[in-house]
């Protein structure tokens, strides 16, 4: 769980997981030089339940603390979280559930519901329609970072592919660069979430950089299309349209993007062989 100055949201997110530690072995909050008691916070919880770690990553960026927290966990599967996420009822038995049947995914999400916003409730209608006519499993094309998980045999594979750039969604890249070595991610409507409607607070022209490093993560793994774009820009007028009104309802603080504007780092292309499903199902299984 990357974490940068989420003290609000923490104690609430840390109390979801542990009604289900059962079935987690170790929960990993990674301090990303947060100034205010992010790390308190979670030394608290710690007290109270040693299975709470709290890892610092002096290098600003979610990418950064997310390859931290998924190096430093040492299960056979990885949960993805944010700060703010509030995992559902049966939210980690679900994952460990999939993962046992289906050999031939590397990766899982699942639907994600708002709280704290004065449009939960539409939403939350709209995502249940939408997930009512789907299969209970379905192969998808990427993953959002706040509800998501991973064979540590596929992070693993995918490690060395993964870009640093923080001007790029860490999440979609990541999804892509599995995608690249031909790993599969599923989508299971038993893993669902609540996250803080506090992104849809953002201004409309900060929004825009916040699409836009969509794009270029798309555009990075050469996978832009017109679909993609047309779908892009809906999002930004459709934010731009309800932003007045949702900043009038709500009751929550903006929340800071979780994306820079732009990257100026070099970094070299790296690429690895392509892992085949044979192969993984090998590796996943311990054999």
């Amino acid at each position: 769980m990357p974490a940068f100055n989420e003290s609000a949201h923490l104690g609430d997110c840390l109390d979801a997981l542990l009604e289900q530690r059962r079935y987690i072995h170790e929960i990993i909050v990674v301090d990303n030089n947060s100034t205010d008691d992010t790390a308190a916070v979670v030394l608290d919880v710690r007290r109270r339940f040693p299975m709470v770690t709290l890892v610092a990553e002096s290098e600003r960026g979610v990418v950064h603390a997310r390859n931290t927290g998924f190096d430093h966990a040492d299960g056979s599967i990885i949960g993805r979280i944010d700060a703010d996420t509030h995992v559902g009822p049966g939210w980690a038995k679900s994952i460990l559930d999939f993962f046992d049947r289906r050999l031939d995914y590397a990766a899982v999400t699942g639907p994600i519901h708002l709280y704290d916003s004065p449009w939960a409730a539409p939403y939350r209608a709209f995502v249940n329609y939408t997930t009512k006519r789907k299969a209970d499993e379905l192969q998808v094309s990427a993953a959002s970072g706040n509800n998501f998980a991973i064979r540590r045999s596929a992070w693993q594979a995918a490690r060395g592919r993964v870009s640093l750039r923080t001007d790029l969604h860490e999440d979609i890249d990541l999804s892509l660069c599995l995608y690249r070595v031909g790993l599969r991610i599923a989508h299971i409507k038993s893993m669902c979430v609540e996250v803080s409607g506090r992104r849809l607070l953002t201004p409309p022209l900060e929004y825009r950089h916040y699409v836009l490093s969509s794009y270029r993560t798309w555009a990075h793994h050469d996978l832009v299309c017109n679909s993609l774009r047309r779908l892009l820009i809906a999002d930004m007028v459709l934010h731009t349209l309800h932003w007045p009104l949702t900043r009038m309802l709500s009751t929550c603080e903006s929340r800071i993007l979780p994306v820079s504007h732009s990257d100026t780092s070099v970094e070299s292309d790296r690429r690895l062989p392509s892992v085949h499903n044979v192969e993984f199902a090998a590796a996943a299984s311990g054999k």
